[in-house]
């Protein structure tokens, strides 16, 4: 009786397998990370955009809604915010404590979109000052994504122009985007 050959992989085809994909697996995991980073910055980017809309829109009803604007009032922004909540959970998303945001009188007039206690990453900062075509506003969102003590700062700034309409900035400023 003929015994028929087996066919089977051999140990240096099985190393080589496990080679290239340790390779890949190096390559790609970095990738991955960073690119998990960058999506949990939007949360930064979109919060600073409804802020300035929110702030934009504030200034402007505070001096037409109210008949502000024929008595001689100053448009102004809301009164500055500390960060809040005061600190970041680092690299998780936290759900803040029940009126941690409904407490402060600037987030309330900001109508702030998440103050409902929907998790989060970032601590939010809002510093105003001025009237008239003096006032101005800057939006800040602070996060530790990865742990490390280090923040990643997001700002958005605006200020009131001559014929008392809010010009923002071009875009949103960046520091440690991915710490």
């Amino acid at each position: 009786m003929k015994l028929g050959r087996q066919r089977a992989f051999t140990l240096i085809e099985l190393m080589i397998v496990v080679a290239i994909l340790g390779i890949l697996a190096a390559v790609a995991i970095p990738a991955m990370i960073r690119y998990i980073r960058r999506a949990k910055t939007t949360e930064a980017v979109d919060k600073l955009a409804y802020l300035y809309r929110m702030a934009s829109v504030y200034a402007q009803t505070e001096r037409f809604g109210r008949g502000l604007a024929s008595s001689g009032a100053q448009a102004q922004f809301p009164v500055s915010a500390g960060p809040t909540p005061a600190s970041v959970a680092p690299g998780v998303k936290r759900a803040d404590a029940p009126g941690t945001w409904e407490a402060d009188q600037t987030w309330h007039a900001l109508s702030f979109g998440f103050a409902a206690g929907e998790p989060h990453y970032y601590s939010f900062q809002f510093d105003s000052s001025g009237v008239g075509t003096s006032a101005g506003f800057t939006a800040r969102a602070l996060g530790d994504l990865d742990g490390d003590g280090t923040l990643s700062t997001f700002e958005r700034a605006a200020r009131m122009s001559t014929n008392l309409e809010v010009q923002g900035s071009m875009g949103i400023y960046m520091e440690r985007e991915l710490e």
